[in-house]
């Protein structure tokens, strides 16, 4: 079997068959009459890519170097985002306890959930968390050689790979590279740090309070287990599939305002909108 566990068969297939749907409307163009609608049924087929690739940075899916690096550079192009991205703003700092994260929120924003916070959030974050890992990485792997805990100068050309693919898609076609890849590579970064904050907001740091829970049984079914978040950042490296084991023996730890009932996805967002004017979320 090329995957550790047989459950990521279907993601490596995910992976690798990604960026044949993404560019297949540059191959084939878009049906006259038809173009937002085909649009928006490969926006909905490709909506978890970057969770896909979230799930991929912290334990790698194949059981082969080059596999793995190949599944690396797809989802990056499909998605706008990165491996080694991940692995310097997630991995190595939002997963780290006491280290600051690139997309830290004020406290206005994340102290309780809000319409207003939240959007300002999701759209502040997305630059600091697209470049200030590409600065992190020249620093450690240009000027230093890092090589640890990743190899840095691999990191910090790597993440230019989503700019270098918005540039050939511009050279094959500019319409299509400005109003369907653009607006996706942004509507993939709003809505991951979107999450981010579903995750976070009112929450304090320490060991079972820093992170909310969704226990929304068919998110948590399509979203490879995200939702036991807590159980994901105590044991960043277990696989996904070990997680509602994790989340039911430290359940009784967590407190209960941590656990929702409400799904994380951002197909949810304006029913999350909904639930705040009540007071639910």
């Amino acid at each position: 079997m090329i995957a550790y566990y047989k459950e990521d068969v279907f993601l490596i297939i995910r992976g690798l068959t990604a960026p044949i749907i993404f560019i297949s409307p540059f191959v084939f163009g878009l049906y006259e009459g038809y173009e937002v609608l085909i649009v928006l049924m490969i926006w909905l087929l490709l909506n978890d890519i970057n969770h896909v690739l979230h799930l991929h940075t912290h334990k790698p899916f194949a059981k082969n170097y080059f596999l793995n690096l190949v599944l690396d550079i797809s989802m990056s192009i499909v998605t706008g985002m990165t491996a080694y991205n991940w692995r310097i703003q997630h991995k190595y700092r939002h997963h780290v306890p006491d280290k600051e994260d690139f997309g830290e929120g004020y406290s206005w924003e994340i102290e309780k959930f809000s319409i207003m916070g939240s959007f300002v959030y999701s759209v502040r974050t997305i630059f600091p968390i697209i470049f200030l890992p590409i600065i992190e990485a020249f620093h450690k792997g240009i000027l230093k050689n890092q090589k640890q805990p990743i190899h840095y100068r691999i990191a910090f050309f790597e993440q230019f790979i989503p700019f270098i693919a918005f540039i050939l898609f511009l050279m094959w076609n500019q319409s299509l590279a400005l109003y369907y890849v653009l607006p996706w590579y942004f509507l993939v970064h709003f809505v991951t740090r979107y999450i981010d904050y579903l995750n976070h907001f009112g929450t304090v740091n320490g060991k079972f309070s820093h992170s909310n829970n969704s226990l929304h049984k068919v998110y948590n079914k399509l979203g490879n287990n995200f939702g036991y978040h807590t159980a994901h950042h105590l044991y960043p490296s277990a696989h996904w599939t070990e997680l509602p084991k994790i989340h039911k023996e430290i359940e009784n730890e967590i407190d209960p305002k941590y656990l929702k009932s409400y799904s994380w996805s951002g197909f949810a967002i304006f029913s999350h909108y909904l639930l705040s004017l009540k007071s639910k979320m």
